[in-house]
């Protein structure tokens, strides 16, 4: 994907990912999804793409957000920082970090390396329903 973002710190945070090997960007929902492999390990969201405001993005004058996708712990571990809260969408061990800084963006690159290496298991919850369908 190669929208320009208008954001200094999205710019920064999608290139660093994407110099990781297997990872790629996808659209989704108006916002950049980075996957590694089939598997989606974060977002960059924007107001700023989306024609239609939903409610999960970020306001008006807010800065623009990344959402990592974590296992329990290390999301546990996460929340206990400074500026790292749960995702506001409540998704289960997703955290949100506000690209406010380059220390926040260093922050952030840190949590998506960590999902990198570990990947969080997929639910079982989603394999049933799966399941179901086919």
């Amino acid at each position: 994907m190669t929208v320009p973002l208008e954001d200094e710190l999205g710019e920064l945070l999608r290139a660093e990912l994407l110099t990781w090997p297997g990872v790629t960007v996808r659209p989704m929902m108006g916002c950049i999804a980075f996957c590694h492999g089939k598997q989606m390990i974060g977002c960059y969201v924007n107001r700023d793409l989306l024609k239609k405001k939903p409610w999960w993005v970020n306001r008006s004058g807010e800065s623009t957000l990344a959402w990592v996708r974590l296992r329990k712990t290390d999301a546990e571990r996460a929340l206990k920082r400074r500026d790292v809260h749960q995702c506001r969408t409540g998704a289960k061990h997703w955290i949100e970090l506000p690209l406010k800084s380059h220390e926040l963006l260093e922050q952030a690159i840190y949590w998506f390396a960590v999902t990198y290496s570990h990947p969080p298991q997929k639910s079982k919850e989603g394999q049933s329903r799966k399941r179901k369908y086919l």
